[in-house]
């Protein structure tokens, strides 16, 4: 029988992060990432670059929206295609960031947790 000891340098990524940012899924577009799960990712809020291609990722495009899909690059120069399972894909999109999930975590989310979501909103809207 094979023994072996598992070093740093097999563990996963998100068990190596210094720091790490999560956010939490909304919608139904990935498949089986449900609703409510948790991505979470390095926290680095980097420009994307080719090391993201057909990575699984967190990207904030430059009309202010904050997506879970996979990057591929687009036709126009400096462009995403962001594309998720079931919906259609989001073409040529300029991205402020990008970075590459680490982790999900499975989780349902409780009417408490919607009603701080909704209140956090609330708040955004009235400043």
């Amino acid at each position: 029988m094979m023994h072996s000891t598992p070093s740093p340098s097999v563990l996963p990524a998100a068990f190596t992060a210094k720091r790490a940012a999560a956010y939490s899924v909304r919608g139904y577009t990935m498949g089986a990432i449900k609703d409510g799960w948790w991505a979470f990712v390095p926290g680095q809020q980097a420009k994307p670059n080719d090391d993201l291609v057909d990575e699984l990722c967190i990207a904030h495009t430059k009309s202010g929206r904050t997506l879970l899909r996979f990057l591929r690059k687009g036709r126009v120069p400096g462009t995403w295609d962001l594309l998720s399972v079931t919906g259609d894909p989001l073409l040529d999109q300029e991205l402020l960031w990008a970075e590459r999930v680490i982790w999900l975590e499975p989780h349902k989310i409780t009417h408490t947790e919607i009603a701080e979501c909704l209140a956090i909103e609330a708040a955004k809207v009235a400043e």
